[in-house]
């Protein structure tokens, strides 16, 4: 049977794809949307739209307009100033089901026990949901995210953008009772998006085939920019594979800790890699992914993609 799953995102190009592959892979039951990559109204047109594009029939909440405590930030200079930045879209032919998706979770997990749920943006609506009804965390089969960092940062020398844009919430998660998988940087980085990998999603065909290989190529566009290089990570469908595939993703029990104070490296999550906590580490509160078959990712992300249209 397949995972019956919530998808909270902030779309973005990579959460286009984890859309995609959840729809394809996954029973989804529904989408949330967060404020990250973009402005909240921005991130729930574009889950509308790339839902409309694919032919996914789900409903989007929409939720968390800023973080619990820090000041609201995106991130215009990757995915542009909408979170959709190269083709040309149609707009959405509908709008929200609610406002509300931290209420939209709370009645979902506490109607149907063991669903999973997958955030890919700010851990803002989770941290919500959870503090209002604690009972939830133990209904979930797991918490599957995309954020953090065993290595660099990619928004400070230390902080991978999720956990930066709201770290109070992140600790809060990482502190629920429940399975947490971390898809980090370290290991999202492995799926590699470059030009090759847009001609061969735009050879597919299909419209949300070519939509996505616009938006890499416009998201590569800005790497090139910024880093020198038209090469990046395709991050968020990690969290989706830890879910679905997990063969193609592996993971260690590690003790994660969020810093919420320090001066260069708030948004951090400090990970115990010392030899004594071994890799499976007793004290461990999440399944830190860190290693990625990259090739079969990247069949499963073509085969959902194609199925599609």
């Amino acid at each position: 049977m397949k995972p019956r799953v919530i998808l909270d995102c902030d779309p973005g190009v990579d959460d286009a794809a984890a859309l995609v592959m959840a729809a394809h892979f996954t029973d989804l039951v529904g989408v949330t949307t967060v404020g990250g990559n973009a402005p909240l109204v921005d991130v729930t047109a574009n889950a509308l739209m790339a839902a409309q594009v694919f032919g996914i029939d789900v409903d989007v909440h929409a939720g968390a307009e800023r973080p619990l405590v820090a000041e609201p930030r995106t991130a215009p200079e990757i995915h542009g100033e909408h979170g959709f930045d190269g083709p040309s879209l149609p707009s959405p032919g509908r709008t929200a089901t609610s406002g509300n998706a931290v209420e939209y979770l709370i009645e979902t997990i506490r109607g149907e026990e063991g669903l999973w749920l997958i955030p890919t943006g700010p851990l803002t609506n989770v941290a919500l949901a959870l503090r209002s009804a604690p009972d939830l965390a133990r209904r979930l089969a797991g918490i599957s995210f995309m954020g953090g960092s065993a290595t660099a940062g990619n928004h400070t020398p230390v902080a991978e953008f999720n956990v930066l844009v709201d770290p109070e919430a992140a600790a809060a998660v990482f502190s629920a009772d429940t399975t947490i998988v971390m898809a980090g940087l370290d290991l999202t980085q492995q799926f590699v998006v470059d030009d090759g990998l847009a001609q061969r999603l735009r050879a597919v065909g299909t419209a949300g085939a070519v939509m996505l290989a616009d938006l890499m190529t416009a998201y590569l566009d800005h790497v090139e920019v910024i880093r020198g290089a038209r090469r990046g990570g395709l991050h968020d469908p990690c969290a989706v594979l830890a879910v679905t595939h997990p063969e193609v993703v592996a993971r260690s029990r590690r003790r994660v800790e969020v810093e919420l104070t320090g001066t260069h490296t708030r948004g951090m999550t400090v990970i115990d890699q010392r030899p004594a906590a071994g890799d499976d580490d007793p004290a461990g509160n999440l399944w830190h992914g860190h290693t990625l078959n990259r090739a079969a990712a990247e069949a499963a992300l073509l085969e959902a993609v194609a199925a599609h249209d």
